[in-house]
């Protein structure tokens, strides 16, 4: 994962190219309203590194974290371990791709974990396309939260990338624990795309990105992740149990779709468990 070191800011509509032909152009309103070019910011991910593809456990087939601490779980999923996915991945192959993945969730209350002195602390919520099976990109928008030191102060925002190209952040829609966030990715090839994200503070922020790395569109996403910090992953922060809900692929086909039902459930021991309530609902939680 490589970090772009200039903070860029982005205002109103905006082009930027980044990393070599990876270009998007973005706009922000407020209920409704565009937002001032003076008043939207845009900047890479700091201090490190989001949105990584999922790293394997040297067990990746291991054990499943005991759903005695998880509520109602409906449906028994296939599990895998994670280092740092834990939520629902859909697969479908690459002759009826992915073309588009929703989803709307709660962004957590973050703190401390406890008996952790491990800085920084994060956990990131987010939907994307690929990063699983397909491990040569990765499409993702999401929220996080960081507790940066031991005074035990989170900072949450909002943020997007396209890996291997850096994450950035979207500084100025604020982001506070309870907020819910609607969130669609929709392909218009396998190097072009489009994000909204919505918030319930009546924010709604739009890219439109092209050339990027080239998906494979077979893997659709609801993941709460430990990132890395640069190569090292990230103090993982005690978080309230994050719901998605209304999580759902459409294939390129236009005749079916995907929703969680038999979907793999990647866990992180020790760390956060996750379970399918229903076609359209997954839960993840801190593991017991």
């Amino acid at each position: 994962m490589k970090l772009l070191s200039p903070a860029i800011s982005l205002l109103g509509v905006i082009s930027q190219p980044i990393l070599a032909q990876f270009t998007f152009t973005s706009t922000v309103e407020h209920n409704g309203v565009p937002v001032p070019q003076a008043e939207t910011d845009l900047k890479p991910f700091k201090p490190g590194t989001l949105g990584r593809i999922r790293s394997r456990t040297d067990d990746d087939s291991g054990p499943e974290i005991g759903t005695t601490t998880l509520r109602r779980v409906k449906r028994t999923n296939p599990t895998a371990n994670s280092n740092n996915w834990c939520g629902s991945v859909q697969s479908t192959t690459s002759s009826n791709q992915i073309k588009l993945v929703h989803g709307t969730f709660q962004h957590p209350t973050c703190t401390q974990r406890p008996g952790v002195t491990q800085y920084p602390q994060a956990a990131a919520a987010w939907i994307g396309i690929d990063g699983d099976s397909w491990t040569s990109a990765l499409l993702q928008a999401g929220t996080v939260c960081k507790i940066n030191n031991s005074t035990g102060i989170v900072e949450n925002e909002v943020w997007w990338q396209w890996v291997p190209n850096g994450a950035y952040t979207i500084t100025n829609i604020p982001v506070f624990a309870g907020d819910w966030f609607d969130i669609t990715i929709n392909t218009t090839s396998s190097t072009a795309a489009t994000i909204k994200i919505m918030s319930n503070r009546g924010y709604t922020y739009s890219v439109n990105a092209w050339q990027g790395a080239t998906l494979a569109r077979v893997d659709a996403d609801w993941v709460v992740e430990r990132p890395y910090y640069g190569s090292t992953l990230a103090g993982f922060a005690q978080f309230t149990q994050v719901w998605f809900q209304n999580a759902y692929a459409t294939l390129t086909s236009g005749t079916s779709s995907l929703g969680i039902t038999g979907a793999k459930q990647y866990q992180i021991p020790g760390g956060c468990a996750s379970a399918e309530y229903d076609n359209s609902k997954l839960y993840a939680a801190v593991a017991a």
